[in-house]
């Protein structure tokens, strides 16, 4: 511990992390509900994933009148490896993760770093949010204790990827995000934190996150499918695998179907 402490003795508390590509509709309020948050002590490491529309002339205004600001632009190389570079970048003890069209409430790092502050075996809290679809329906993602995440880690996403809060010392010796996954590399990186320590989530929702699900194509969803059931194949072994089959069976036809017909389903439940 006196070793972490040394070596983020003069830096932020937090690098908020955020990867943007051709974002520009929705990262005005995404970027402004970082700066508003309530605890200031962080940098904000934004990638410019080789954005094509007005994203970066977004960013640098932004950049120019708030120090908190680093910009950094290179091709497109995709969210995992972006991400990989902001967290060698990174000089905050903890790392936050921010998607460019999510909304994170003022008091979410404040939350977040009292999880942290209130049990040293904490290696990544992640929270609750709210989410909105594209029809203007609302849901909420639910909420799960430590002991019910270290049972359904390794078989599911147990929290939305741009809630998570995580230490940094443990993100660099674990690697990073697997840069063999395009998509499901958050859930894959989850399974390995809970092999390290304890994974914990703020109850009440820190997040707006919007869903836009007839924007994701039918190659991307047999993607999302082949990535999960390998994370789930990897990091699970005897009848767990087979379990792990049936989730991302499940998974796949569920995210075929019509979202009106999903939410028909779930209103005819008793």
């Amino acid at each position: 511990m006196s070793n972490e402490t040394t070596e983020y003795k003069n830096s932020p508390v937090i690098t908020v992390l955020m990867s943007v590509y051709n974002a520009q509709n929705d990262l005005k309020e995404s970027v402004e509900s970082i700066l508003k948050q309530s605890f200031k002590d962080f940098e904000f490491i934004i990638i410019n994933d080789g954005s094509g529309d007005g994203s970066l002339a977004v960013l640098e205004g932004y950049a120019r009148n708030d120090p908190h600001i680093r910009i950094i632009s290179h091709e497109n190389k995709g969210l995992t490896k972006s991400l990989n570079v902001g967290i060698q970048e990174a000089r905050g003890r903890y790392i936050a993760r921010q998607d460019a069209d999510d909304v994170s409430y003022p008091d979410r790092f404040e939350k977040q770093l009292a999880l942290f502050n209130s049990n040293d075996s904490l290696v990544l809290v992640g929270g609750n949010c709210d989410d909105v679809y594209e029809d203007g329906s609302t849901g909420i993602w639910g909420y799960s204790t430590p002991e019910e995440l270290h049972k359904i880690v390794f078989f599911k996403t147990p929290f939305a990827h741009s809630t998570v809060m995580m230490r940094t010392d443990v993100c660099r010796a674990l690697g990073g995000y697997d840069e063999r996954y395009k998509t499901s590399q958050d859930m894959e990186f989850w399974m390995r934190f809970a092999e390290k320590g304890t994974l914990a989530m703020v109850e009440t929702p820190i997040l707006l996150r919007r869903i836009v699900r007839g924007s994701i194509s039918t190659r991307r969803r047999w993607r999302q499918f082949y990535d999960a059931l390998r994370a789930r194949w990897v990091h699970n072994a005897g009848s767990d695998r087979l379990r792990a089959l049936y989730i991302a069976v499940r998974g796949l036809v569920i995210g075929l179907l019509p979202p009106a017909f999903i939410r028909f389903l779930k209103d005819r439940r008793p």
